[in-house]
């Protein structure tokens, strides 16, 4: 590789070696945007559903309603919720079993 003298130093003539570095640099970026994409989007989910449930707890509080507060609807059927995440659960662990039996 031919090096040229500049201000009393040698100086390498720019090649493409540099370009790795960069690329790994900016792979480092769109890592860590990708992460705090997805740290948003949990945190958000877990904002709505703490919001949904204080929302839904409120609504059909008697103290914060009175006697009223069998004919307020709620946003969600938490009967039906808890039914579907136990189902959900189950099944998951079924099939966590099939999978490591074999």
């Amino acid at each position: 590789m031919a090096e040229r003298e500049m201000n009393g130093r040698l100086q390498r003539p720019l090649s493409r070696a540099g370009t790795k570095h960069r690329a790994s640099a900016l792979m480092a970026v769109i890592g860590e945007v990708a992460m705090q994409f997805f740290l948003g989007l949990i945190l958000g989910a877990l904002l709505l559903f703490c919001g949904v449930y204080v929302y839904d707890s409120m609504q059909t509080s008697s103290v914060a309603n009175g006697q009223v507060a069998a004919t307020n609807r709620t946003i969600v059927n938490w009967d039906v919720a808890h039914a579907d995440w136990t189902a959900l659960k189950h099944q998951a662990h079924q099939d966590w079993i099939r999978i490591s039996s074999k």
